[in-house]
């Protein structure tokens, strides 16, 4: 009878965790290499480079290749597959994973919370971008996947943040993407205050916005940037502006949370809100990119 017992909680407990692992290929060392796209030769070498490069440093950095990534995007793909593995030592949280998608031409540095500091977001994507895109266009992957590695191994044995002119660079970079999303903010709450029958307000200063957005950027985008947030002004101000009627005319609150931030034109009761590594962790950290 205590062995059923056993059986049927070990089917209950650890077949699920079995089935939810079985979406993620199985660590074979440092360089998995599920989609085929290295040769043996290469893999060797890879392999033999990033375990002496552990035992030099404790760094483990870990290049996987997929056939596809299915439901998931490449962001939360690296970050299952980073914890799953565990990359990195537990007390320092120190690895590093290069995962290429070759189906979906994606390709993702995902980098654990204690190497963010040298391995930043602004490195990543320039990884990305000067070693591993213009080889993976042609399909040099073995040359992108080793330049990238030796770039990322440079970073890690300087010990060294960005300085100087790559300093400005990322600061100037994180500063942008903060405007970006303040001036998304602002056109929502323009388009939400200034609801009108013309709707017009939201994608005038939408339009204003882009175009200063632009010339932080350097000119090049205003354009770009102006149509783009002008468009998000007047769509938001259209359906903030049609919802506020319908409320009106049925007698009903027009307010912030009546409406859900402008999105509905039904009363709702409720107040709603937006809605075989050293087992190291993801900082989330890293950047993301095609070829």
């Amino acid at each position: 009878m205590k062995r059923w017992l056993v059986l049927a909680l070990l089917l209950i407990f650890v077949f699920p965790l079995w089935v939810l692992a079985a979406d993620f290929p199985t660590q074979v060392g440092y360089v998995t290499d599920f989609a085929g796209m290295f040769s043996a030769g290469f893999r060797e070498s890879l392999e033999e480079e990033l375990s002496h490069f552990e035992k030099e440093t404790t760094v483990e950095i870990a290049v996987a290749t997929i056939e596809s990534l299915g439901d998931y995007s490449i962001e939360e793909y690296a970050v299952r597959l980073f914890e799953d593995w565990k990359i990195g030592k537990k007390e320092k949280d120190n690895g590093i994973l290069l995962l290429v998608a070759k189906k979906e031409r994606k390709v993702r540095i995902e980098v654990g919370y204690g190497l963010e500091a040298i391995i930043t977001d602004g490195r990543s994507g320039r990884i990305i971008r000067e070693k591993i895109r213009p080889n993976f266009k042609k399909e040099n992957y073995e040359e992108g996947v080793k330049l990238a590695v030796e770039q990322i191994k440079e970073y890690i044995k300087s010990g060294e943040p960005p300085q100087g002119t790559e300093a400005v660079q990322e600061t100037a970079s994180n500063f942008f993407i903060f405007i970006f999303i303040g001036g998304l903010i602002l056109v929502y709450l323009t388009s939400f205050l200034g609801r009108t029958k013309e709707f017009v307000a939201g994608g005038i200063v939408g339009g204003l916005l882009g175009g200063f957005l632009g010339l932080l950027a350097g000119g090049v985008s205003i354009l770009w940037l102006a149509i783009v947030f002008g468009a998000i002004g007047f769509i938001l101000d259209y359906i903030f502006s049609k919802n506020y009627r319908k409320l009106k005319a049925a007698g009903k609150s027009t307010g912030f949370w009546a409406s859900r931030g402008g999105f509905s034109s039904k009363r709702t009761s409720s107040s709603g809100g937006f809605g075989g590594f050293g087992g190291g962790s993801s900082g989330g950290g890293g950047a993301s990119g095609g070829w």
